[in-house]
């Protein structure tokens, strides 16, 4: 059951992330940071779901935290550049999708995709704020 929770959230990752490389280029390479990023399942999940390299680094729950004072470095000129910066954080670990797994993924990734679709009624019902009642025909 973790297991099925966990793959709806890396489709639905990648669902966004194709949405938003329609628009504007995006890396091929994920820095994935919070809690999820703890667990080398879910890293190894998110690459084979998404076909992108994946990336983290130590502690990564804290990466809000290291990135707000990076900025605060870089704005009172401790640190002397964005690049600089970023070398303060170094990969981890790098996981990359696994061939073997993309056509289970696509496979599943496309129903996931159609059941969103076809459940847009139910999530609207689901999110109205004004109780409107839901027409079960």
């Amino acid at each position: 059951m973790i297991r099925a929770v966990l793959e709806g959230i890396c489709f639905h990752l990648r669902w966004l992330l194709e949405y938003e490389s329609a628009k504007i280029k995006t890396s091929d390479t994920i820095r994935f940071v919070g809690g999820g990023a703890l667990s080398p399942v879910t890293c190894q999940m998110l690459a084979d779901i998404t076909g992108r390299v994946i990336e983290t680094i130590d502690n990564p729950q804290d990466a809000g935290a290291a990135g707000a004072a990076l900025l605060i470095a870089l704005g009172m000129k401790l640190i002397a550049s964005p690049e600089a910066a970023a070398e303060m954080i170094p990969v981890r670990a790098v996981y990359y999708p696994d061939p073997a797994n993309k056509a289970v993924y696509e496979r599943n990734y496309q129903v996931f995709c159609r059941l969103y679709k076809s459940n847009a009624r139910n999530f609207k019902a689901l999110n109205d704020v004004g109780g409107g009642d839901v027409k079960t025909h």
